[in-house]
């Protein structure tokens, strides 16, 4: 078995989060979707971690998105991949141990100008700036 890498579990908990956006699934639905996605590729706590606390707070973590939207946008009109991928960094920012800003942020735009657009890179990067600790530049 392949031993992912830490950006290949963030593209596999997107996957997983996106199938799970519209109604959270059963036990076996998500065990399914993770057969789906990694296939028998092997993964590190990270990977049920993130999905298991997005899933879990994931209205939390709509409301503090939704304070830094530019005034006039409201969640509902976010793409669901692009929701998917500012939870997904807005929650690894809130980790006991969260991993360095920059490489959060990055890591979410690297998302999407994988599986989205530049347009949609640029956006989660505008929102994800107002995440920025005060001592990040």
């Amino acid at each position: 078995m392949t031993q992912m890498s830490r950006h290949e579990e963030r593209q596999a908990a997107m996957q997983i989060l996106f199938a799970a956006t519209k109604e959270v699934p059963d036990d076996n639905q998500m065990d399914l979707n993770y057969d789906l996605v990694l296939g028998k590729r092997s993964y590190q706590a990270f990977l049920p971690q993130l999905v298991n606390g997005v899933l879990a707070t994931s209205k939390e973590l709509d409301e503090e998105l939704a304070k830094h939207l530019v005034t006039g946008w409201k969640l509902d009109r976010i793409a669901r991949l692009n929701l998917v991928i500012l939870r997904m960094a807005s929650y690894e920012l809130t980790l006991p141990e969260p991993t360095p800003y920059k490489v959060v942020v990055d890591e979410a735009v690297e998302l999407a100008k994988e599986y989205a657009t530049v347009e949609d890179a640029q956006f989660i990067n505008g929102v994800l700036k107002n995440f920025a600790p005060a001592n990040v530049e």
